[in-house]
């Protein structure tokens, strides 16, 4: 089942357990996403009941302004959350969720290259040995 790409945003940012933090670019990459930074954004912006205080700029920079920017270092502190000057320490903090997986299953008319009888081997490539 392929599920949208803001359904796999918001199911990263859902799983930052508390006490840590994930970045912007984090998230988009652990949904499959590389260098999709601002999508997170937008998915934090589109959808309520996500833990939006846990995701942080790169170097663990707070990029809310005012006074929401205060209330997510609040929030962040609540949690037991450590900074150092104005900035998450994310040798503490940062958390990597597992890397995004597609869940596209091998085809079966599609042989498995990890060797074996099944094999498919590039022409040209890998000679077989002369016999005895």
């Amino acid at each position: 089942m392929v599920r949208s790409l803001s359904a796999r945003l918001r199911q990263v940012i859902a799983g930052v357990p508390r006490g840590k933090v994930i970045t912007y670019g984090g998230v988009a990459a652990a949904a499959g996403v590389p260098g999709a930074a601002r999508l997170t954004v937008r998915a934090l912006r589109a959808h309520e009941g996500l833990p939006w205080h846990r995701v942080v700029a790169a170097g663990g920079r707070i990029a809310l302004d005012g006074l929401e920017g205060q209330e997510q270092r609040r929030r962040l502190a609540i949690e037991g959350v450590r900074f150092r000057g104005g900035r998450v320490r994310m040798d503490l903090h940062l958390w990597s969720p597992p890397p995004h997986r597609t869940g596209a299953a091998r085809s079966p008319d599609r042989p498995s290259l990890k060797g074996g009888k099944e094999a498919v081997r590039a022409p040209g490539r890998h000679r077989p040995r002369a016999g005895p």
